[in-house]
């Protein structure tokens, strides 16, 4: 018997899937994906110094994903974990999946070997409340750039 749902890491081999899932998930939050966006997922699959991005998949069928991505930080003196996003296809919102999914995701990045993990947050996002649940602070200075990805935080 397979299990519900698993969190399995980005790589090479699983591109197809973890693109066709980002894509889903923005285009159902009337979020744009571009060449630039496929660029940055890609490079998380091939270089694990950068990031990783994982697919979550419930029986077979991947359900959302969530990125992070590694920085050398002096004022949190080691490496840092930036939990960037993490969506759900909105047929499995409100199951308790997101805690699940996060608490192995940070299993697998406290395995890993970061210092520190630290995740940008909305304050009106939905999973605001998973995260504080787990123990992220419910606040955060955050600048937002230029670029199209200000509503990605």
């Amino acid at each position: 018997m397979s299990r519900a749902w698993q969190v399995v890491l980005g790589s090479p081999a699983n591109r197809r899937e973890i693109l066709g899932i980002v894509r889903k998930c923005r285009e159902e939050t009337g979020r744009t994906f571009n060449k630039q966006y496929e660029s940055a997922i890609s490079r998380f699959l091939v270089d694990a110094s950068v990031g990783r991005i994982y697919l979550i998949d419930v029986r077979g069928n991947p359900a959302g994903y969530a990125s992070v991505s590694f920085q050398q930080s002096v004022s949190w003196g080691g490496q840092l974990a930036v939990l960037e996003e993490l969506q759900l296809l909105k047929a499995y919102e409100g199951q308790g999946l997101a805690q699940r999914v996060l608490r192995a995701i940070i299993g697998d990045l406290e395995n890993f070997g970061p210092d520190v993990v630290v995740a940008y947050v909305k304050e009106d996002d939905p999973l605001a409340a998973v995260y504080e649940i787990e123990g992220f602070s419910r606040t955060a200075l955050i600048r937002y750039s230029d670029q199209e990805s200000d509503e990605t935080c």
